[in-house]
């Protein structure tokens, strides 16, 4: 567009100072230049160093006292003991005495008391006398004996009242081992009971000897 001047005025004349400040004012932006590319210049050789690493404080050497190591004797374990070797089964012979006992048959007298002759009396017969069971604690020791026993005969052919009068060893030494087993075999026994005029009457005071013997 062109510039509208008033009619009356006149158009700018060029001088020649007008190069003259435009020269000027290059100069000054120069040397600006200038000084801020020196400026960074001395920046960048500019010789930083770090700083100085500070030492860790010294510590004091630590003495440790002399350790003796500590020993534990373990002793070895005990030998387990042996197993005894099993007993070897003992063949046992029980067997049982019986004592004697007569029997008698007594003919009733002839009188006139009026009896029947065939009335009798007789003494008690043994029917069934089982073996007693041969005592643990003997059979380990190999102990043999006998033991006598004394009991009542019921009417009923049983026993009853029966009591130890002594137990021995086979050496003549009293003992006590086999008391129980031959009591509990003469409980068992049942006899033919005694008669007394025809009827089963009880007799006591009847001793039988219970003899423990290991077979050979």
């Amino acid at each position: 567009m062109e510039q509208a001047y008033p009619l009356n005025s006149t158009p700018p004349i060029f001088t020649p100072s007008r190069p003259l400040a435009l020269a000027r004012s290059g100069a000054f932006a120069f040397g600006i230049t200038g000084l801020l590319l020196l400026g960074m210049t001395q920046l960048i050789a500019t010789d930083y160093r770090a700083p100085p690493e500070e030492l860790p404080p010294k510590v004091a050497p630590i003495h440790l006292p002399d350790l003796t190591p500590t020993v534990q004797e373990s002793l070895p374990p005990a030998k387990p003991q042996e197993i005894p070797p099993a007993l070897q089964p003992v063949k046992v012979e029980s067997r049982v005495t019986p004592g004697e006992i007569p029997t008698g048959i007594t003919p009733p007298a002839v009188d006139d008391t009026g009896l029947d002759p065939s009335i009798i009396s007789t003494d008690p017969l043994p029917i069934y006398k089982p073996a007693p069971r041969y005592p643990r604690r003997a059979l380990s020791r190999g102990m043999e004996g006998y033991v006598v026993v004394e009991f009542t005969i019921t009417p009923s052919g049983g026993v009853r009242d029966a009591n130890v009068v002594g137990g021995y060893k086979n050496d003549g030494e009293p003992t006590t081992v086999f008391d129980r087993e031959a009591l509990r075999a003469v409980e068992r026994f049942k006899y033919r009971p005694p008669m007394s005029e025809g009827r089963p009457v009880e007799k006591h005071g009847v001793r039988n000897r219970i003899v423990f013997k290991m077979a050979e």
